[in-house]
């Protein structure tokens, strides 16, 4: 009983944080792979690229701003400087999980990991079919920025380059591209468990 405890603790662990890595970091690499694609505004793609710059606490220097502007894009730079970290963290938990439990190398992590990660997709889905996007967009922002210095008028900078499209693309992006990470960990786990 304890040692199948124990392999379905670690399994589960396991898979939590391989599902983790995943959604993490599809996002840092997306975030990241901004900067080889085409940018049309050098204003846009001067914001993109101070956010990138990692941890600091120096403003934009950038004229065009406002100051609540400025401040916003200080703490989403923050705000990206720790979804680094943490994958960072999380990927090293997670290759310390497969390492210490061999078992993990088959296709029993790939299922776990790949079923859980279909299972957020869905729930974020369902979620997104009952509220839209745009209910889930401000209950992500509430929470990210409690002190509510996201909220700017339609005629701003900000809003002007950064549209509710904007997001709204990179999200289906995103979403895609773990739909696909997770749907070819299922895959590899069915095939490695026949071949085993």
């Amino acid at each position: 009983m304890g040692a199948a405890f124990t392999r379905w603790l670690l399994t589960w662990m396991a898979s939590t944080a391989l599902v983790l890595a995943i959604f993490l970091g599809a996002w840092v690499v997306l975030l990241h792979g901004y900067h080889w694609l085409p940018e049309v505004d050098a204003q846009r793609h001067a914001i993109v690229s101070y956010l990138l710059r990692g941890m600091g606490n120096e403003l934009p220097e950038m004229a065009y701003l406002n100051p609540a502007e400025a401040f916003h894009l200080l703490d989403v730079r923050q705000l990206f400087a720790r979804v680094d970290r943490l994958f960072v963290g999380v990927l090293a938990c997670c290759l310390l999980l497969l390492y210490g439990w061999k078992r993990f190398a088959g296709g029993c992590l790939a299922l776990h990991s790949g079923y859980l990660g279909l299972a957020c997709i869905l729930l974020l889905g369902l979620l997104m079919a009952l509220g839209g996007f745009v209910p889930l967009f401000v209950l992500l922002h509430y929470w990210l920025f409690p002190a509510g210095n996201w909220v700017f008028p339609d005629d701003s900078l900000l809003i002007r380059l950064f549209p509710l499209d904007y997001f709204f693309r990179f999200g289906l992006v995103y979403g895609v591209v773990v739909l696909g990470m997770f749907v070819g960990l299922i895959v590899w786990g069915h095939t490695r468990g026949r071949l085993s």
